[in-house]
């Protein structure tokens, strides 16, 4: 190859690699447009169909920027014209609605949250706690809200996958360690009128949002929210099931967290542990290795699969029943020996 031939090549390479830091720069530029958009209101008021001179009206632009900025809307799938009216897509109308499980607020500020953090990353020494606020925008964003469908995705999906769950919660209390802003057992708590439940929270701002959520709901005389170090719940004997959110513990706190439990069971008491990371196939893989980077940074474990999950709970004395498929991922069953 002569140099001018090995010149060229690398030309051709270094053009591949502009075109993938392109493809970076348009989803950054996308996000930050839609989430500056949401800041000023956009997404509440076109979740109606509106003209585009309301849209100038309401917006105090020129009808040129208006344009432009629903052109590039319409051209990454977040909003549709249709007889000159302009709204959300199908799609982002239903995350941008009161009743999504997870809404559109939340995942925006989950999505700059996790690019800030993916700078902790390359730092040393190791892992950096999250700030209150931060642990606030992750429980929102992972743990979803009680609205009807929510309710629907329980009742339909979720619960006849692992019908033991409903059993319990009929004739026994339900326990959910690490319960963020506790989506499950406010939801658990809409479906099931007899559910008698504890939720324990480490982070007092994350705590705050979850008791106005449960005041909220009306089930505050079944929900019992506990501020604590899960470690320290001392209740024994009592509970017939239990959830226990193990991405959001740290390895130092798990194995005493496991035997707590496992003492706040009754025998014969189910603990339910679900399988958060599972490997990805290849299509999935990019995504995977940046969400292990944050986790890293937080300091907690990443990616542990059920199986592995199953011997973490054996190992302090529980009985594997069963690993379940769920459209909600993997559930691991394991019971408090009778």
């Amino acid at each position: 190859m002569s140099n001018q031939d090995d010149q060229l090549a690398r030309f051709a390479l270094a053009g591949q690699a502009r075109d993938v830091v392109k493809a970076w720069v348009d989803g950054a530029q996308v996000l930050s447009l839609v989430t500056a958009l949401r800041d000023k209101g956009w997404m509440t008021y076109l979740a109606e169909p509106r003209t585009l001179d309301a849209l100038t009206a309401f917006s105090g632009l020129t009808p040129e920027r208006v344009a432009d900025l629903v052109t590039a809307l319409e051209a990454h799938g977040v909003v549709q014209q249709n007889d000159g009216a302009v709204q959300l897509t199908d799609s982002f109308a239903a995350l941008a609605a009161d009743d999504a499980y997870i809404g559109l607020d939340d995942a925006l500020d989950q999505a700059e949250l996790l690019t800030r953090m993916m700078r902790t990353a390359v730092e040393d020494p190791g892992p950096l706690p999250l700030s209150e606020p931060d642990a606030l925008v992750t429980a929102r964003a992972t743990g979803g809200k009680a609205t009807p469908v929510t309710a629907a995705l329980y009742d339909k999906l979720f619960l006849p996958q692992i019908p033991e769950l409903a059993e319990l919660i009929h004739t026994d209390r339900f326990l959910d360690v690490g319960c963020g802003v506790a989506g499950a057992t406010t939801t658990l708590a809409g479906l099931f009128p007899d559910l008698r439940g504890t939720a324990i929270e480490l982070i007092p701002t994350v705590a705050a949002e979850t008791r106005r959520r449960i005041d909220a709901l009306g089930v505050s005389d079944r929900v019992d929210l506990k501020v604590m170090d899960a470690r320290e719940f001392d209740e024994k004997d009592v509970f017939g099931s239990a959830f226990w959110a193990q991405p959001f513990f740290p390895a130092e706190t798990r194995q005493a967290t496991l035997e707590m439990i496992l003492r706040a069971l009754r025998p014969g008491g189910i603990l339910f542990v679900q399988e958060m990371e599972p490997l990805p196939d290849e299509a999935g893989r990019p995504s995977y290795t940046l969400r292990k980077l944050v986790a890293q940074g937080w300091g907690v474990p990443f990616g542990r699969t059920a199986e592995e999950l199953a011997d973490e709970a054996v190992a302090v004395g529980f009985e594997l029943i069963r690993i379940a498929q769920t459209d909600f991922g993997r559930m691991v069953l394991v019971g408090r020996p009778i």
